[in-house]
């Protein structure tokens, strides 16, 4: 991960909705933390990597004044490696702690507190990268998402040696595995723009599917960081039409991290979904999708802050 380059300030909508954005790195993890420290009765984490002394800390707390504390960590890829001494700590403490299932990769990224609250994120709770990484998370109180979310949970949470069953169905959430066509067709429905940041952008179905809407004549715009492995995928973007902005891989710019699709700036995906085809069809992932009717100071904020990335990263 990389240092940051110069941005805006930090995006928080500031409305009374049910969805509040944080945007990473400029408003820090406090918002996020705080959702483990002001615990009262229940808490409920899935990360797919966990390496911060303060969250590890926090949930240590939470449990020692009586809540009801229960942990998800990723085992597959490289997560028990990353999460082992977060895993031990939590374990040494008396926290109800379990790996995911080791042959499916955890990436979602979620901390729900007392049934009332949940984040939503696009960045693991690693300290190291909190500065350099373009990040989001959104901050839920919808009672149906918490309701679909804590369902989700206690379902993955018991059934620690299986694929993931699917996600709890629910209008505003998008889950893996299996969220492809999903994500299709709301690329296919889209009216005159699409706009997105990833960290992997390497499913076939997806660059078909940029490819097929540059071809219609809709605004295609990308923010990435440079990556060799994508470097086909950009230029088959470029030549259909897409309009692509990278981010040198150093130390001097932040490093895109953030997983967002704007379509039409009426409808946003925001989560913890890249687009790769591992992401979208295997692993344990979570999304949101918000529109404007929902939570348009959300989409304002992002819009925000990917014209200003667009307009810092080179074309």
């Amino acid at each position: 991960m990389h240092a940051l380059a110069p941005s805006p300030p930090a995006a928080l909508s500031a409305d009374h909705s049910a969805y509040l954005l944080t945007q990473e790195p400029e408003a820090g993890y406090s918002a996020v933390l705080d959702i483990i420290k002001q615990a009262h009765h229940t808490l409920r984490i899935t990360m797919y990597e966990l390496a911060d002394p303060a969250a590890v800390g926090a949930i240590v707390d939470a449990h020692r004044r009586g809540v009801d504390t229960k942990v998800i960590l990723d085992a597959a890829f490289h997560g028990r490696q990353t999460n082992s001494a977060a895993y031990d700590q939590l374990t040494a403490a008396g926290v109800d702690v379990r790996w995911a299932p080791a042959a499916t990769i955890f990436h979602q990224k979620t901390l729900t507190a007392d049934n009332t609250e949940t984040a939503i994120g696009t960045a693991n709770l690693v300290a190291k990268y909190y500065s350099s990484s373009r990040d989001a998370w959104v901050l839920d109180r919808d009672p149906t998402d918490i309701a679909a979310i804590t369902a989700t949970f206690d379902a993955d949470y018991s059934a620690a040696t299986v694929r993931p069953a699917p996600g709890v169905v629910n209008p505003h959430l998008i889950w893996s595995p299996d969220a492809r066509a999903t994500f299709l067709q709301h690329l296919d429905n889209a009216g005159h723009s699409i706009e997105l940041t990833t960290e992997e952008l390497k499913d076939r179905a997806v660059v078909a599917a940029l490819t097929k809407a540059a071809h219609r004549g809709l605004t295609c715009r990308i923010v990435l960081t440079t990556n060799p492995a994508t470097t086909h995928t950009i230029d088959e973007l470029t030549t259909a039409g897409c309009q692509i902005h990278q981010f040198p891989a150093d130390a001097k710019h932040l490093y895109m991290h953030e997983k967002i699709i704007l379509i039409d700036r009426a409808q946003l995906i925001i989560g913890s979904q890249n687009l790769s085809t591992t992401s979208l069809l295997e692993n344990r992932e979570l999304s949101l999708l918000l529109t404007n009717e929902t939570a348009k100071p959300v989409l304002d904020a992002v819009a925000a802050i990917f014209d200003n990335d667009y307009r810092q990263a080179a074309p």
